[in-house]
């Protein structure tokens, strides 16, 4: 279902109301815990992990590990760590041809000259090296390195806001900042289906993530808020 924003002077209304500014139109957001970065959003997880289990990781948390597209981006996770780390290239299927993760990634590789890829059958899988200046290494699957996610950033204007919250269906309760942060945390959590946020009187905002929608519960559990905007709801 396409989103649209709450009509101009409520939104204004609310805007003042819970002391958040952020615009329907432009602003976008990452989730807590992720940087913002080139119009995506980026995370270093904790340990390290092998191939498949950072691959998996980054998929568990809304986002994909990370494919370097250009010299600029490449340089930005550089940045990011000195430690080795896997970048979502494998030539798995077919041994010499790699693979990038996501498609977007444009062909651009950064192999370590002259010798690199050279493992053959036995290095299916690309790090990116920060002691190399950035390039890239094959290395068996297998390996124990960290892992950078990569996702995109999230704009409100792709959810639907009512002045209304549904009930019964929480997956777990957040502080949040404003309307737009607690559409981005839904958004990077594959079980969440909508969202509440609640304003109370204190400038407390409560965000909770709802595991359905409104035309998935009850008609009882969708409730109409009281008070104007004390609850937004949002799905997409």
């Amino acid at each position: 279902m396409g989103g649209f924003c709450l009509p101009s002077v409520l939104l204004i209304l609310f805007t003042i109301r819970v002391s958040s500014a952020y615009s329907c139109n432009l602003q976008m957001l990452c989730p807590f815990g992720w940087e913002s970065w080139g119009g995506s959003c980026y995370k270093l997880l904790k340990g390290r992990l092998n191939w498949h289990e950072g691959r998996l990781k980054c998929r568990e948390l809304g986002g994909e590990m990370v494919a370097p597209s250009s010299p600029e981006e490449n340089n930005y996770i550089v940045n990011k760590t000195t430690d080795r780390l896997w970048i979502n290239c494998n030539d798995l299927e077919i041994e010499g041809q790699w693979d990038c993760t996501p498609a977007d990634n444009g062909g651009y590789m950064n192999w370590n000259p002259p010798s690199e890829p050279n493992g053959r059958t036995r290095e299916n899988c690309a790090e990116l090296v920060p002691s190399w200046s950035g390039k890239w290494n094959d290395d068996p699957c297998s390996k124990i390195v960290h892992v950078i996610c990569k996702g995109e950033e999230v704009k409100l204007k792709q959810w639907r806001l009512l002045a209304s919250c549904l009930i019964g269906h929480t997956l777990r309760e957040i502080q949040t900042s404003n309307v737009h942060a607690c559409a981005t945390e839904c958004h990077y959590d594959p079980r969440c289906r909508s969202f509440n946020v609640h304003h109370f009187g204190s400038g407390e905002r409560i965000c909770q993530l709802n595991s359905r929608t409104r035309y998935e519960a009850d008609r009882t559990q969708f409730v109409k808020s009281k008070k104007p905007f004390t609850c937004i709801y949002g799905e997409r």
